[in-house]
């Protein structure tokens, strides 16, 4: 067994100084009847206890990729973002041929027998808008034909999520693929006007990829102006939206209005990280993608070497909870909803996982004021420890 006392404990709807007693991976006693006799003492310091962070949809950490062909680099990219307390995590594809992407599925399926962390597969394409391809290689898009979404979704039952464009001949039909399966389907890269988005949600669409990065929004046609991807996204509740809180691809103010239109259950944070991520980059960096797209880390992102567009996030979740916190001034319990529960929630992982309460899994982070990661766990297992 293992007391964490001197506590701040984060719950869904407080913060309380309190004592969190596990065992056998699982959270046993919350409060009094946690303080027993216990070999194996933690003490916070007052640090803040939270359920560990969950990032759905991830390209890379630690020098490594989801689309690696080897499943122990995948581990590793795992194990580099929860270093740094992210301790449920979706690795998520590139745009790729659909046989390289049945490949990947094989490697992180692999990687999932000797990693618990990993909750399944995010599949951000191949079918996405050529006109909202963002850093998404072009050549590497498909049409969504029953043929190429079939060959991977009758590939695999590991697969959580999909991103596609709603907009596309075969989306809709695709979407009703995935509903049956109990697959998230996500709106994602996306040029669709506001009344096809919002027609999505009647074929199983219910979830919108990193909202305002690489989707249509308000734009003047003529003289008037039309809506699209991003309003359909905040003015419906059938939408469940991503965003990147990296203060890179948002500013605060963006960040801000999400929280406001879509509250932590409908909202939730995510890194979009790529291979960079949870490293020491030096500015200027430039980098050969696997997809052939050059890439270079400049203000602290990633960008297309042309500086075109963004490239991807080298953020891990502890900087999205600081910046939801500490820049946006969210209150934290709100936060940690966006970082944990409501992420798991979405795709179906959150029956043990995601919150602090009796019978659930003790995937646990301890942080201080400033979101400094001092300790982390996965069920029994210590993945650091610098208190």
């Amino acid at each position: 067994m293992k007391l964490f006392k001197n506590a701040n404990v984060i719950f869904e709807n407080e913060i309380k100084q309190t004592s969190v007693l596990t065992d056998n991976g699982k959270i046993i006693a919350i409060g009094e009847t946690a303080d027993v006799e216990c070999s194996q003492v933690i003490d916070c310091k007052g640090n803040y206890l939270s359920p560990g962070f969950a990032d759905i949809h991830v390209h890379g950490g630690g020098g490594f990729s989801a689309m690696s062909e080897d499943p122990a680099e995948i581990v590793k990219m795992c194990e580099a973002h929860a270093f740094r307390g992210t301790t449920s995590i979706v690795p998520t594809t590139l745009a790729a041929p659909v046989k390289q992407l049945q490949k990947a599925i094989d490697n992180i399926t692999k990687a999932m027998e000797v990693c618990p962390m990993i909750r399944g597969i995010h599949l951000e394409g191949p079918f996405l808008s050529m006109k909202m391809k963002g850093a998404q290689s072009p050549d590497n898009i498909l049409p969504p034909t029953k043929e190429n979404y079939l060959a991977l979704l009758d590939y695999s039952d590991k697969i959580v999520m999909m991103g596609a464009a709603v907009e596309l001949d075969g989306a809709f039909e695709l979407a009703q693929e995935m509903k049956k399966r109990g697959i998230v389907a996500s709106c994602a890269h996306s040029d669709a006007t506001y009344e096809i988005a919002e027609e999505a949600l009647q074929y199983g669409f219910s979830d919108v990829t990193h909202l305002y990065s690489a989707c249509s929004a308000m734009r003047k046609n003529g003289i008037f102006r039309e809506v699209g991807v991003v309003e359909a996204a905040l003015a419906n509740d059938g939408y469940t939206t991503q965003f990147i809180a990296d203060l890179r691809h948002l500013p605060a103010g963006a960040l801000k209005l999400i929280y406001k239109c879509k509250g932590s259950d409908r909202a939730y944070c995510i890194t979009d990280g790529l291979e960079y991520a949870a490293t020491d980059m030096e500015e200027g960096t430039v980098i050969m993608q696997e997809n052939g797209l050059s890439v270079i880390y400049e203000d602290n992102v990633m960008k297309l070497a042309d500086r075109s567009c963004l490239a991807g996030s080298v953020a891990t979740s502890n900087v999205l909870v600081r910046n939801l916190w500490k820049v946006c001034g969210i209150p934290l319990t709100e936060v940690i909803k966006m970082a944990s529960t409501t992420p798991l929630k979405v795709i179906n992982k959150d029956a043990t996982k995601g919150r602090i309460q009796i019978g659930y899994d003790s995937d646990l982070v301890i942080f201080d004021d400033d979101v400094n990661i001092k300790y982390v766990s996965v069920g029994d297992r210590v993945i650091r420890n610098k208190l």
